[in-house]
C-alpha cells in the first residue's frame, strides 16, 4: 500500500510541465489576450479562476457571467459560477446555476458529474446530507475515476452514519481507481464501524512500512480502546504525541499535524489539550468539520 502515502492533491493534480508565475501575472496575461483578440467564453472563464485564487470574487463573478452570455452551454462556465457563489455565501444561487448547466446538453457524463458534486458539497455544507448523497451516487454512476468524489461521498455516508454503504462505495473506488487514499479510507470507515478484527492487521501492516508512525499508531491505538485494551491505547498515543512533537513546528504548525495531536488528546481524555489543538488546527485553515469536534469538547459533561 505504498500508494497510501500519496496525498490527495498529488493524485488530482499534477504539476504543470511549464512554471506558473502565479495568478497575477496568469490574469495579467489573459487580459492582454483579450484586448488583442477580443474576449471568449473560455479566456474569460480561465481568468475568473485565476481571481477565484486571489479570492476576488466579484471579478470572478463578472466575468463568468459574461463568459455565459458568449457561450450560454458552457458547462465549465456552469460549474465555475457556481463555485464562485458558492464561495461567496450564495448557496442557492450557486445551486440554481448548477440546475441551468444539468439542462445543457453535452456528450461528456464527467461534465455533469462534475455538477452534481459540486452540488453535493453545497447540500454538505448546509447539513442536507441526503440530497447530498443523492448527487453524490448521481454523479459517480455518471464518472468512476475521480478519487476526491468517493472521498466526498464517504464524508456524507459517514454523517449519515452509513457505515455499510460507506464500505461498499469505497470499494468500488478502489477496484475503479486504484488510489491509495481510498484504502486508508476504508480503515476510518471500519473503524468508526467498529470493525476491529478487519482494520487491525491492515493497521499493523502499514506500521511496519511506514517510516512516519503517528497516524497509524493513533489509528491502531483506536482499535485497542474498542477491544478494551486501554494499556495498549495509551502506549501508542504517547509514542505518537512524541513522534508529533518532534514534526510540528510551532512557528508554521502543519494542520494534518494538528488534528492528529487533536486526536491523541481527545483519545487520552485531556479535553484542554485537545480543544487547543483543534482550535489552533481551525485557525490555520482545517476544514469545516473540525468544528463539530470543538463543540463536542465544549459542551458540558452528562451528569
Amino acid at each position: 500500500m505504498r500508494a497510501a502515502l500519496a496525498t490527495l492533491s498529488v493524485l488530482l493534480y499534477a504539476a504543470p510541465l511549464i512554471a506558473h508565475e502565479g495568478p497575477e501575472a496568469e490574469i495579467e496575461e489573459l487580459t492582454e489576450r483579450m484586448k488583442r483578440n477580443g474576449e471568449t467564453a473560455d479566456l474569460l472563464t480561465e481568468r475568473a479562476i485565476e481571481y477565484r485564487v486571489l479570492g476576488k470574487l466579484l471579478e470572478a463573478t463578472k466575468d463568468l457571467e459574461l463568459a455565459l452570455a458568449f457561450a450560454p452551454d458552457s458547462i465549465g462556465a456552469h460549474r465555475e459560477l457556481a463555485r464562485v457563489l458558492f464561495l461567496n455565501g450564495k448557496a442557492n444561487e450557486a445551486i440554481a446555476i448548477i440546475v441551468r448547466g444539468l439542462a445543457v446538453k453535452t456528450e461528456e457524463p464527467a461534465d455533469l458529474a462534475s455538477l452534481r458534486m459540486l452540488r453535493a458539497e453545497i447540500y454538505r455544507s448546509q447539513n442536507d446530507n441526503k440530497k447530498a448523497l443523492e448527487d453524490c451516487d448521481a454523479g459517480l454512476r455518471l464518472h468512476k475515476q475521480n478519487p476526491e468524489w468517493y472521498l466526498l461521498r464517504s464524508d456524507i455516508q459517514k454523517r449519515l452514519k452509513a457505515h455499510k454503504e460507506r464500505l461498499a462505495g469505497l470499494e468500488e473506488g478502489i477496484r475503479e481507481t486504484g488510489a491509495g487514499v481510498l484504502e486508508i479510507e476504508r480503515i476510518e470507515t471500519q473503524l468508526d464501524a467498529g470493525q476491529w478484527a478487519a482494520a487491525l492487521p491492515l493497521i499493523e501492516a502499514e506500521l511496519r512500512d511506514s517510516r512516519i508512525k503517528s497516524s497509524w499508531l493513533i489509528r491502531r491505538a483506536r482499535v485497542f480502546l474498542g477491544l478494551g485494551k486501554k494499556t495498549e491505547a495509551e502506549t501508542d498515543l504517547k509514542t505518537a504525541l512524541e513522534e508529533i512533537s518532534k514534526r510540528l513546528n510551532p512557528k508554521n504548525p502543519d494542520v494534518p499535524l494538528l488534528l492528529d495531536k487533536a486526536l491523541v488528546h481527545e483519545l487520552l481524555g485531556e479535553k484542554k489539550d485537545a480543544l487547543r489543538a483543534y482550535e489552533e488546527a481551525r485557525d490555520k485553515g482545517a476544514t469545516d468539520s473540525v468544528n463539530d469536534r470543538i463543540k463536542a469538547l465544549q459542551e458540558p459533561p452528562e451528569k
